[in-house]
C-alpha cells in the first residue's frame, strides 16, 4: 500500500474518531467485539488513470468503506441508531473533503465522494453494521 493510500485512510479514521460518536475506529477489521458502536474503514480498491494533456501525470481514485456496528435490542432501535451513526460519519468526513490537502478535484471526480448509507443484510440481531463507500481522489507526478 502506498504512503499517501495509507495516510488518506488514517486521516479518514482520524475524522470518525473526532466525531466523538464512535468507541472504536479502525483501518481494516476491529478484532475487539466487545466495543460498540464502531466503526471501521476498509479499503476496496484503487484505480490509476493516465491524464491524456500529461502523460506523466496520473490520478488515483481510492474506493473505501466505512461499516459502521450497532448493538440494540430491537432491529428499528439498531436501524435507526446506524443510520444516525452514518449520517454523523459522513459530516465529519466531508468536514474536510481534501483530506488535509492530499486530495483534489479531478475530472474523474470530486476530493472526497460519498455514497449512500444502507444497512448490510448479512448482520444478525441484536447487532446491524450499516455502510457507505467513500471515492478520493488525488494526483502525483511521475511513474512509480
Amino acid at each position: 500500500m502506498s504512503s499517501m493510500i495509507a495516510e488518506i485512510l488514517g486521516d479518514l479514521c482520524e475524522a470518525l474518531r473526532g466525531a466523538g460518536v464512535f468507541e472504536a475506529v479502525t483501518v481494516g477489521p476491529d478484532a475487539d467485539s466487545a466495543r460498540w458502536p464502531r466503526a471501521e474503514v476498509l479499503l476496496i480498491s484503487t484505480d490509476e488513470k493516465h491524464s491524456d494533456d500529461a502523460p506523466d501525470q496520473r490520478w488515483t481514485e481510492l474506493r473505501a468503506s466505512v461499516r459502521i456496528q450497532v448493538r440494540a435490542p430491537r432491529p428499528s432501535d439498531a436501524l435507526e441508531r446506524g443510520l444516525q451513526l452514518a449520517q454523523d460519519a459522513q459530516e465529519a468526513i466531508l468536514a474536510d473533503r481534501f483530506r488535509g490537502q492530499r486530495c483534489r478535484d479531478l475530472p474523474i471526480g470530486r476530493a472526497t465522494e460519498l455514497g449512500p448509507a444502507k444497512a448490510a443484510p448479512q448482520v444478525k440481531p441484536p447487532t446491524l453494521a450499516v455502510s457507505f463507500e467513500v471515492r478520493c481522489h488525488f494526483e502525483s507526478q511521475g511513474s512509480q
